[in-house]
């Protein structure tokens, strides 16, 4: 599932928990949905540079 469909699925979530009313529900999946719009916004076009030969790490001993 890409992170444009999972920010559907919430989209709709949020839907369906407005309508019951239950807006601690709502609460949560607008924090979810908030972090998967910055996701989106960081996503490399170039789906290679996510391949774990390609991430690099910050030594943080020094």
């Amino acid at each position: 599932m890409s992170i444009k469909d999972s920010i559907e699925a919430i989209e709709q979530q949020i839907y369906v928990a407005c309508s019951d009313g239950d807006y601690d529900a709502v609460n949560m999946l607008e924090h979810q949905l908030d972090h998967l719009r910055e996701l989106s916004n960081q996503e490399p076009e170039d789906p290679q540079s996510r391949e774990p030969s390609n991430i690099q790490f910050q030594d943080k001993s020094k």
